[in-house]
């Protein structure tokens, strides 16, 4: 697990994060809050889950959608959500957990896993180009292949300098990786969906959020 340490997002150890739902069902607020208390057990920071439009993290219930903010990054806006979260049936209920738990790792500052700086995946690019419709020489792009390609190096190829990073070792069981296909790569490497915390994610997280000896 890694994140960003050039300028840290990590929040204040002890703090207390108001936590703010701007719509929902109680069945998406209460599966939502299940999930994310996952990570309590091994971070010194506290949840506070709040109705109204005033916490530093506010959550959008929203189709189709789940992203979020990046640890104190959210406090960069006051008026916009800082996650957005795609309500599933009970049906589906370990799927959603597994992206809820992924997104409260970003608002704890936590980067994608594939682009750690140590990460060693073998991707085939050309193939990756040719699957998203788009060539090897970028001086070919309009504008909506430009879109792909810079999308594509930030969330899967390009990885992070290590020394702008805070991190553990590179971890394929991480919840903050992304699932990987067999056709993306050369050889025999694939990922499939993290659905929980890993190992390594707990005590990445332990160590950024340590409490008081």
């Amino acid at each position: 697990m890694w994140a960003k340490n050039n300028p840290s997002k990590l929040w204040t150890p002890g703090q207390t994060l108001r936590i703010a739902f701007l719509n929902g069902t109680q069945a998406f607020k209460d599966a939502t809050i299940a999930a994310a208390s996952q990570w309590l057990p091994h971070i010194n920071l506290k949840f506070d889950f709040v109705a109204g439009e005033e916490g530093d993290i506010r959550i959008l219930s929203q189709p189709g959608v789940f992203a979020s903010r990046i640890g104190t990054d959210a406090l960069l806006t006051t008026d916009q959500p800082t996650m957005y979260l795609w309500p599933h049936p009970d049906s589906q209920a370990r799927y959603f957990a597994a992206n809820v738990i992924h997104e409260f790792g970003h608002m704890l500052g936590a980067e994608h896993e594939q682009t750690h700086p140590a990460a060693d995946i073998p991707w085939d690019i050309p193939a990756i180009y040719a699957k998203h419709g788009i060539t090897e020489n970028p001086e070919e792009d309009d504008y909506s292949a430009s879109q792909t390609r810079q999308k594509l190096h930030e969330q899967f190829l390009d990885r992070a300098a290590a020394e702008d990073s805070l991190c553990s070792e590179y971890d394929r069981k991480s919840i903050m990786h992304y699932a990987v296909l067999q056709s993306w790569t050369q050889g025999n490497f694939e990922t499939f969906l993290n659905m929980e915390l890993s190992d390594n994610d707990k005590a990445f997280m332990a160590k950024a959020y340590p409490c008081p000896v």
